[in-house]
Order: C-alpha cells, then structure tokens, then sequence
C-alpha cells in the first residue's frame, strides 16, 4: 500500500486521538507540532513539556498518559496505512517515544 501523504487524512487521523485525561483530541490541545511522511517513516513531532507536572509523583501518572497517547496514535497511523510511525519530541528530535 502506498503512503498517503494527504496533509489532510494525518491530520483527521490524529485528531482522532484523545489526550485521556482532558478527553480532547491531540490537535486541538496543540500537543503535536507537525509531522513527515514518506514511503519509510512517519514521524509525529509532539511536545509535553507545557503539560508534565513538575511533582516527580505527578510526572509518573503524567507518563502513564502520555504513554497511552502515543500508543493510540500509533495504532491510529497504521489502520490508515503509515506502518512505521514514530513519535518525536519535539524540542529533542533524538528522543523517540515510540517506533514501530
């Protein structure tokens, strides 16, 4: 299947993830900041520094969440073709929360 690089399908497609704390969708909160496709890799930029609580036990449950989002977007990109997605934060391009 050949990627789809339809700025509009990513972006309905990533607004179909919902932060599970707030219950709105990613784009919205302004949680991701862009992405790239292409043939090889789809990368979601997103940054959580605005929302992680500063509290070390609040980080741990803010992580918790932040998880779960990043798992959701994955499986979300992959049911519309995009199978291997990367999330990249943002302000760090060499951290990766997930890769499949």
């Amino acid at each position: 299947m050949a990627i789809m690089n339809d700025r509009a399908t990513v972006i309905a497609t990533l607004k179909r993830v919902r932060d599970p704390e707030t219950g709105v969708d990613i784009v919205t909160e302004r949680l991701v900041y862009g992405y790239t496709a292409n043939e090889l890799v789809t990368e979601i930029w997103m940054s959580f520094t605005s929302n992680t609580p500063v509290c070390f036990f609040c980080k741990a449950i803010a992580w918790t969440l932040i998880e779960k989002i990043f798992n959701r977007i994955v499986e979300e990109l992959q049911e519309e073709g995009y199978k291997n997605v990367r999330v990249v934060d943002a302000l760090n391009p060499r951290i990766y929360y997930r890769s499949m």
